[in-house]
């Protein structure tokens, strides 16, 4: 047939899907055999050093160190618990109490009950790692995490502190709103201030008899407060008495003070005349017997020349 011959498909080139194929295709999967000698041991080398070299040790070590987990979690809390705190007050002072202002409130309210939980916790842990072996060589790590937990638990006490302000200020706001509409300056700017009408009229009976009764307690406390001020007149001197009194007693002890100092001073001198007596007699004591010694050995020598002759 020549050079240009039909030929079948299946002595055809490649297709263009077959050429566009990944090289990763070709790699066998599962059991399947491959002709590459030694690829299954490669592959299984290299999928060890991947397991070898991931991060799945380090995240197990920190998940290990129940101390940084739960200051993390804390530090979690303090910033969601902000968060919350900040939003509800801004949804307050829009839209007043709703189920939104609730619903943060409630959830502020258990992070709050969950930081105070974590505390306790991390106190023990503290104290815990105090009481182990290696204590001694991580003392300056122990310092730091009984600082982390001074600062944490200032940081609960001031969100506790902000969340209650919040809602203190919020139920002030409340009980003005059922007390009646505050004075604004579009509809109420005179609302506090009195009718002058009102102070030309008469006093009604209701108006002079609790003005006679407020005069009344008046007058008894004015009389309470002269009683008082009498007894007082007489104690004045009485008291002066007691201060001048007192003031002698202090003169007297810091005399006996000084008196009791001085005798010790005398004490101590006459300790140490007698303490250079007795080294006096005792010196003196070491030169007779030395004296006497001396006169012995001359009467021994004289009674033995004697009886030499």
């Amino acid at each position: 047939f020549g050079s240009r011959a039909w030929r079948s498909p299946s002595h055809r080139g490649p297709t263009p899907a077959r050429r566009a194929r990944p090289l990763a295709a070709a790699v066998p999967r599962g059991g399947m055999s491959t002709q590459l000698q030694g690829i299954d041991d490669f592959i299984a080398r290299l999928e060890r050093i991947a397991q070898e070299c991931s991060d799945k040790p380090e995240q197990q070590a920190v998940e290990k160190d129940e101390f940084l987990r739960v200051k993390q979690r804390l530090y979690a809390l303090l910033e969601e618990t902000r968060q919350h705190i900040h939003e509800r007050t801004s949804l307050l002072q829009r839209r007043g109490n709703c189920h939104e202002t609730i619903t943060k409130g409630h959830a502020i309210r258990m992070n709050l009950e969950e930081m105070r939980q974590c505390l306790p916790k991390l106190q023990a842990l503290h104290k815990k790692a105090q009481g182990k072996r290696g204590a001694a060589k991580q003392k300056e790590e122990l310092q730091a995490r009984y600082k982390d937990i001074r600062i944490l638990k200032r940081h609960v006490d001031e969100v506790g502190e902000l969340f209650a302000a919040s809602t203190a200020g919020a139920d002030a706001r409340r009980e003005a709103d059922q007390l009646g509409p505050p004075a604004t300056l579009l509809g109420l700017r005179n609302a506090a201030t009195a009718n002058p009408e009102d102070a030309k009229r008469l006093l009604t009976t209701d108006e002079e008899e609790a003005l006679a009764s407020m005069k009344k307690r008046d007058a008894e406390l004015d009389k309470q407060v002269e009683k008082v001020g009498s007894v007082l007149e007489r104690l004045d001197p009485l008291a002066r008495q007691i201060g001048l009194t007192a003031e002698a007693q202090r003169l007297k002890a810091e005399a006996l003070g000084e008196d009791v100092e001085k005798a010790d001073q005398d004490i101590q001198a006459l300790n140490k005349r007698i303490g250079e007596v007795l080294k006096y007699e005792k010196n003196t004591n070491f030169c007779c017997q030395m004296v006497l010694f001396v006169v012995l050995l001359c009467c021994v020598g004289f009674v033995f020349h004697q009886l030499q002759i």
